[in-house]
C-alpha cells in the first residue's frame, strides 16, 4: 500500500460495504449474528464513530511541530498490515473503545448520514497529511503499538473490512 493508494482503497472498501449493506432490506437494519451481537445499525454507526476517533488523532499528529515538507510519497510509510501482523492482534476478537460502542439509538439513515460525513473530513485530513512530513508522526493503538498517521489512515479501511466481514455473517446468520 502506498500513500496516493489510500484514498482509492478506502473507496473500494466502502463500494463493498454499501454492496453488503444493500443486502438488508428496510426491515433487517436490527438483524444481529448472535442475540446480544450489534445489529447492522449498531455496526454502521461504530464504524462511524471511531473513524471520527481516528481523526481526532490524526489532527492532533498534524499539530505536531515542526511541521517538515512532506518526505517523498515513496517513502511515506502507509502499510499497516505487517505492523497488525506483529502486533499480535489479527485474528483477535477485540471489544471497542468505550467511545466507539454504538448507543443503539441512531436511526440506520442517521448512523449512514454520520458515516459518508465522517468519511468526506477523513480525505480532507488524508490531502493534508500529503503536504507534510508524516512518517514521524507516531500515535498509540490502545493494544501497546504505534502507527503513523498514514498507517491509521490504511487502518480506516482495513478496520472497516473487517466489519464488513461481520456484516456478511449478519446475513449469513439471518437467511
Amino acid at each position: 500500500m502506498n500513500f496516493q493508494d489510500i484514498v482509492p482503497f478506502m473507496d473500494q472498501v466502502r463500494q463493498k460495504l454499501m454492496m453488503v449493506l444493500g443486502s438488508f432490506g428496510a426491515d433487517e437494519k436490527e438483524l444481529r449474528e448472535v442475540p446480544d451481537g450489534w445489529s447492522v445499525t449498531e455496526v454502521v454507526e461504530h464504524l462511524g464513530k471511531l473513524e471520527g476517533m481516528i481523526q481526532y488523532q490524526l489532527r492532533q499528529m498534524l499539530e505536531k511541530e515542526p511541521a517538515l515538507p512532506s518526505e517523498p510519497w515513496d517513502e511515506k510509510l502507509t502499510d499497516v498490515s505487517e505492523v497488525l501482523q506483529n502486533s499480535g492482534i489479527i485474528g483477535k476478537k477485540i471489544e471497542a473503545p468505550k467511545a466507539a460502542v454504538p448507543s443503539g439509538t441512531l436511526s440506520y439513515e442517521e448512523a449512514m448520514d454520520k458515516l459518508n460525513q465522517v468519511r468526506d473530513t477523513t480525505k480532507e485530513i488524508i490531502a493534508r497529511l500529503a503536504e507534510r512530513n508524516t512518517n514521524d508522526l507516531r500515535y498509540p493503538h490502545p493494544f501497546g503499538f504505534e502507527m503513523n498517521a498514514n498507517q491509521w489512515a490504511h487502518f480506516i479501511a482495513i478496520h472497516e473490512t473487517l466489519h464488513i466481514r461481520q456484516l456478511e455473517r449478519i446475513r449469513e446468520a439471518n437467511k
